[in-house]
This record gives structure tokens, sequence and C-alpha cells, in this order.
């Protein structure tokens, strides 16, 4: 079977087919600890119904999740051949976090103290000044839950005929499912040139499941 022909494309169709790319910068975070969690933070200072969105909007960067198949290999099925067969789908383990931290570090208190739950630590830190406190791990399911990244592009004005050239808009959601903070990055403070404290978390998951809704713009 020949291969395709080369054909004429106008510099019309180039622009509106491949000048209107999705931006990197355009996405939103949902993160939703569990009610038992919650309680817990609230019992830290942190009221997750107050200051929770305020902690997602400081999301600076966040990861869209990958994914690959397992594959066993066949040799000499045919002569001088090495066949890849699939036989497993496989999901990335974990996605990260990059958040910028306000002044009242709620982000650092959001993610810390999840974490602390998930290790069996009480509200009374005091306890555990003690070098020979105990710890004892809460259950799954009192702090697994969804968390999701939606990403979509701005909003389109009079000409939204030709940023979007099928007239609809669309977004991606993935929702992370069994979702847990696993581990914090360390935060470096120094007296060099001042910038944004920034605070990385690495959340664990099951796996995720990506929508695409479509949305008529007109």
């Amino acid at each position: 079977m020949p291969g395709p022909r080369p054909t004429r494309v106008r510099t019309s169709d180039l622009k509106s087919r491949f000048l209107n790319v999705a931006q990197t910068s355009v996405y939103m975070v949902k993160l939703q600890p569990p009610s038992d969690v919650v309680s817990y933070l609230q019992e830290k200072g942190f009221n997750y119904s107050l200051a929770g969105r305020d902690v997602e909007l400081m999301c600076s960067e966040a990861s869209l999740p990958g994914q690959r198949l397992m594959t066993h290999e066949l040799k000499n099925d045919y002569r001088g051949s090495t066949e890849l067969i699939a036989y497993k789908k496989q999901y990335d383990t974990t996605v990260n976090f990059t958040f910028n931290v306000n002044q009242r570090y709620d982000v650092i208190e959001m993610f810390d103290s999840w974490i602390d739950y998930i290790g069996g630590q009480t509200e009374d830190d005091e306890e555990y000044l003690s070098p020979y406190a105990t710890l004892r791990n809460n259950y799954p399911n009192k702090y697994k839950s969804n968390v999701y990244i939606t990403k979509f592009e701005k909003g389109v004005g009079n000409n939204a005929r030709d940023l979007l050239r099928d007239g609809f808009q669309h977004k991606l959601e993935y929702t992370f499912v069994g979702a847990f903070p696993r581990s914090s990055q360390p935060v470096q403070v120094s007296y060099d040139s001042s910038g944004v404290l920034k605070y990385t978390v690495s959340m664990s998951f099951i796996r995720y499941v990506r929508k695409k809704e479509i949305t008529n713009i007109f």
C-alpha cells in the first residue's frame, strides 16, 4: 500500500488548524479531603471550607498523568524479528502538585496535617515530643479521597469562530481515584535573594479516569 501523497495546504487552513494550541497555564485543581481528615484539620485550626479554595488556587504546577502498557517479548515468531505483545495496562502511581505558600502557610498546614492524620498523630502535638511516642496509622478509607485536575482553555469572545474552528470548547477532567498525600519535598529557605515560597507534594492514587467534555460556545 503506497504512503500518503503530498497535498497543497492553504495558509489560512494552517492558521485555523495548528495555531490555536492548548495553553499549559489554564487548569483547575480540586482537592477534597475525606470528612475525617476535614474534621482533623479543623481541630488543627485549618478550616477547609474557608481556606481550601485558596490553597487550590495557589497551585502553580500540576502534572497530567501518563500511562503505559506492560509488554511481553516474542522472538523469532517471524524469522529475524522480535515482537512486543501488550498484556496489561499500567497506570502512574503518583501525581505531583506545587503550590505557592501564602503568609498564613495554609498549604503547609493542610498537607502536613493530612499526612499527620494518616500516620496516626492526634491533635495534641506535645505528647509526640517524647522520643518514646508511638503512632498507629488510620485506615485507608478514612484518609483516601478523589482528587481532580481540570484542563481547559481561556474563555472566548466575539472572535470565537477564529479561535475554535469547530465552534466547541473542549475540557479534560482527570479524576484520581483513592488519592492521598504520600510525601512532601523539603522546603528550602535562605538569606539569598527572596522569592516565593513553594511547597511540593506527591499524591498516590489507585488509577485515574479521564473524561472529555465538549461545550457548544455559540
